[in-house]
């Protein structure tokens, strides 16, 4: 008769919870740095977001002949957009979504809904008009319910405006949030 080894119920044991560990840990990262495993694996996430990869030369034009209209008709709109692009890169990217200041965000929201009532009148581009409509309901949003996806969806909204009105090449994706700036496959 041939021996066959077993396991046994030790060998179970540390198997199993060796798998609960890391089972746990993967849990854990996800959670801690607000990902999800799509995003992680190369797929799209939790938005309809297009790489600057799959950018095409065409709408890449596009961005360019948006910058050059709509961009240089609204300069002080356009700062505004890349100054509240940037507070929002500080405050949300590299896992800051998941531990939002409250306060800093509901003051910003509360800026942001200033400075549009101010510029609205002058916005002549009906699509960025809405575009700005759009971020002012978000900003009232964060201000009165203080929801983690309204300040991600506000971010979103100013990284695709900045890119459309700024010439801001820092980017890896298009977001598809803004009728100024619809990306198109």
């Amino acid at each position: 008769m041939s021996k066959k080894k077993k396991i046994g119920w030790f060998g179970w044991t540390v198997i199993s919870t060796i798998l609960v560990i890391i089972i746990g840990a993967f849990i854990f990262f996800f959670q801690l740095f607000d990902l999800n495993v799509q995003s992680v694996i190369g797929g799209e996430g939790d938005g309809e977001a297009q790489s600057k990869k799959e950018v095409s030369e065409e709408k890449v034009q596009e961005i360019e002949e948006i910058q050059n209209t709509v961009g240089k008709e609204h300069k002080e709109i356009g700062e505004y957009i890349s100054e509240a692009h940037a507070f929002y890169n500080n405050t949300t990217g590299y896992g800051g979504i998941s531990n939002l200041d409250w306060d800093k965000q509901v003051s910003k929201a509360e800026e942001v809904s200033k400075f549009i009532a101010q510029q609205s009148e002058s916005v002549k581009n009906k699509t960025l008009k809405a575009d700005l409509n759009d971020i002012k309901k978000l900003a009232k949003s964060v201000i009165d319910q203080q929801k983690t996806e309204d300040v991600r969806q506000l971010h979103r909204h100013f990284h695709d405006l900045d890119i459309a009105l700024n010439s801001y090449n820092g980017y890896d994706k298009i977001w598809n949030v803004t009728k100024t700036l619809e990306a198109k496959n």
